[in-house]
């Protein structure tokens, strides 16, 4: 039998003594990720930028740069010669158009998504879909994921965090678009982001993508396999990060060289094209969020071809503005080891040996055009864009599935005000997190899924679960509609109390820029998440309290990797529905001297007893509560994991209090 007191003891000592073999024990966060945690917070402040921002940046940088290793599928001989022969047919194609005089008429020409008609959109679906079908060329792969697999490994790694990104991702929609022999429509994700609430826009409609949350089951996609045997995993903005806006295409396009808009730049900066495009990724989530799995979503392609558009008119600008974009490749100590302007692009063997700055030779551009962005007043007359405040905004499909047409609508009514609120455009100031009413109350009526992925292996075995305790402190100036009290007075609002909710150590010393609306209850969501460190995979939960209060808190159970033979290291965050993030602590000392202070964030599990984890989520459950009425309950076991954070509002990053 166990001596409890034991275990509590043996709790403490694996966190306060690293020389001692504990099962958790906070450790220092890799230098590499603290860099850029400092370098993407430079010159901002906790009231202009939500941390989370600058969290998934990093993380999925460092990430890129421990694991190199393919997770996919062998490929065999047929298929290596299947991709060389889709990079030299587009190699053709461009070789044609250069020895050309004039511009001639290209069959890739793309349009958005939702301005074609259904036949239109039927020849791309239905060619993914055969693609998907198709074990011809590799028995072992089907040809979709075939190609997919290219964005995966070392030239994942390759393909971000630089210059490198933008003309090997260009080259890449080129091959699939090549396989369909069909142009790829981009997906304009800035209508959806101008939305009140992105996650009702009928692009994820059985017409389009299909459904937004959870396994997809509708849309030309629905009960697609992965390579992994699970179906696709979408959470669109059930994890709390959303869609940029149209402000950042005009920052963009307000830049002249290439090296103002690729990474790396300081801070969260709204002109770097990939702060934008991993908001998209992030906000669509599951599969789509990390880099070995997000072609496993056919989304990836429709998303690649807007920002390849981007990248279009942003070069048409540098023409117009006498700057040649064939020679202006990022060059400089700056430019990322692999992003070079002499590195070769890592799509080896399937294409001939080819430099970065030659991905950014104008015949790739002679063989694609793009119709212009949808624009008012019609939107290119599509039932799916309405225009509001002059700007193409997507329609909603509420509850009914139906798509309201504007005709339809009753004389005299007026429009509901889908959009929302401009933005100014500043350098360092990407809010692209805030939501507004709406967007709170949908989020919280979203669930999330998790895709117990490591290593490129769906494992759901090979995860254990940490308790983890948050602690939040209600919002400075949030109005809700339950006071507490018959005349009016919210005796819940720590600045009513006596002494200012000093005695209780409140402190809100954060006066937000930009505001996120409360829900009227109180309800919001907080997030825990995992990232690996030393193992490629994430988990994420959330729990609902009531910000109404001065303080309240939650327990969630976490998953990391299970270790083994070899510990786990994994990264835990915890943040709000608006990206703002929590400071991680840890118990320090013993007994009744014990206390909590400061810590990285970063953790090492092992499987040396007295375990710390349980090997299910109701181990977890069940290591906290006893709630049979026999004499012994009900019951909470007071014995948390010593990882607990503070949601507290500080006018402080977490990482530079420790």
């Amino acid at each position: 039998m166990k001596n409890p007191n034991h275990q509590i003891i043996s709790l403490v000592l694996a966190v306060c003594l690293p020389s001692v073999y504990g099962i958790v024990q906070k450790i220092p966060t890799p230098t590499e990720v603290l860099e850029c945690f400092f370098y993407k917070s430079l010159n901002t402040s906790v009231a202009e930028v939500p941390g989370k921002l600058i969290e998934d940046f990093c993380l999925r940088k460092y990430s890129l740069s421990q694991f190199e290793r393919n997770t996919q599928k062998n490929i065999s001989v047929e298929g290596v010669q299947y991709l060389k022969s889709l990079f030299r047919q587009i190699d053709a194609e461009a070789q044609e158009a250069r020895n050309k005089r004039q511009v001639t008429a290209t069959w890739r020409v793309r349009s958005e998504i939702r301005t074609l008609s259904a036949a239109q959109r039927n020849r791309i679906f239905g060619c993914l879909n055969r693609l998907k079908r198709d074990f011809t060329i590799d028995p072992n792969t089907n040809t979709y994921d075939l190609i997919g697999s290219l964005h995966s490994g070392q030239a994942a790694q390759l393909m971000h965090n630089g210059p490198g990104f933008l003309g090997r991702h260009s080259l890449y929609v080129l091959a699939m678009e090549t396989a369909c022999r069909t142009p790829i429509p981009y997906w304009d994700f800035m209508m959806d982001g101008a939305m009140t609430d992105p996650t009702s826009s009928a692009i994820w409609s059985n017409t389009f993508f299909g459904n937004g949350n959870g396994p997809v089951r509708t849309g030309f996609c629905g009960n697609w396999v992965t390579p992994q045997n699970t179906p696709i995993i979408r959470n669109v903005g059930a994890g709390g990060l959303q869609l940029p806006r149209r402000d950042v295409l005009r920052a963009i396009l307000s830049r002249t060289r290439t090296s103002e808009i690729t990474e790396p730049q300081p801070a969260m900066s709204v002109f770097s094209i990939e702060v934008h495009h991993n908001a998209v990724h992030n906000h669509i989530d599951g599969h789509f969020s990390a880099l070995d799995t997000s072609t496993f979503d056919p989304v990836f392609w429709f998303l690649h071809s807007m920002f390849h558009y981007m990248w279009y008119m942003f070069k048409n600008n540098q023409r117009a503005r006498g700057v040649d974009p064939q020679r202006d490749y990022p060059r400089g100590p700056n430019v990322p080891q692999g992003h070079e302007f002499f590195q070769r692009v890592n799509f080896m063997p399937f294409v001939r040996p080819m430099t970065n700055l030659e991905t950014f030779a104008d015949r790739y551009d002679r063989i694609v055009s793009y119709t212009p962005l949808p624009r008012c007043p019609t939107c290119d007359g599509s039932p799916f864009l309405v225009c509001l405040q002059g700007t193409c905004v997507a329609r909603s499909v509420r509850r009914t599935g139906r798509i309201p047409a504007i005709a339809r609508r009753p004389v005299g009514l007026p429009i509901t005000p889908f959009i929302r609120g401009k933005r100014s455009v500043d350098g360092n100031n990407n809010a692209g997190l805030l939501k507004n009413h709406e967007e709170t109350l949908a989020a919280l009526d979203r669930s999330y899924t998790n895709t117990f992925v490591i290593d490129g292996h769906f494992a759901p075995e090979n995860w254990v679960y940490l308790n983890v305790r948050v602690i939040y402190e209600r919002p400075k100036g949030d109005v809700f509609n339950s006071t507490g009290s018959a005349d009016g007075h919210d005796m819940y609002d720590p600045s009513s109390f006596s002494d200012g909710g000093k005695e209780i150590g409140v402190e809100n010393r954060v006066l937000y820029k930009q505001r996120c609306a409360p829900s009227g209850s109180g309800a919001t969501k907080i997030y825990v998440q995992s990232d690996g460190l030393n193992y490629h995979g994430k988990y994420k939960e959330y729990a609902i309290l009531d910000e109404r209060q001065a303080v309240s808190s939650a327990i969630l159970q976490i998953a990391v990797r299970k270790p083994s033979d070899k510990y786990t290291e994994t990264y835990l965050s915890a943040y709000n529905s608006c990206g703002r993030v929590c400071r991680p602590v840890c118990s320090i000392g013993e007994g009744s001297s014990s206390f909590y202070k400061a810590c990285s964030g970063s953790f090492k599990v092992t499987n040396e007893f007295p375990l710390m984890y349980s090997n299910s989520y109701e181990g977890a459950i069940s290591s906290l509560w006893h709630l049979s009425l026999d004499g012994k309950g009900p019951l909470f076991r007071n014995t948390f994991s010593p990882i607990t954070f503070i949601c507290d509002h500080q006018n402080a990053w977490p990482w530079s209090q420790n």
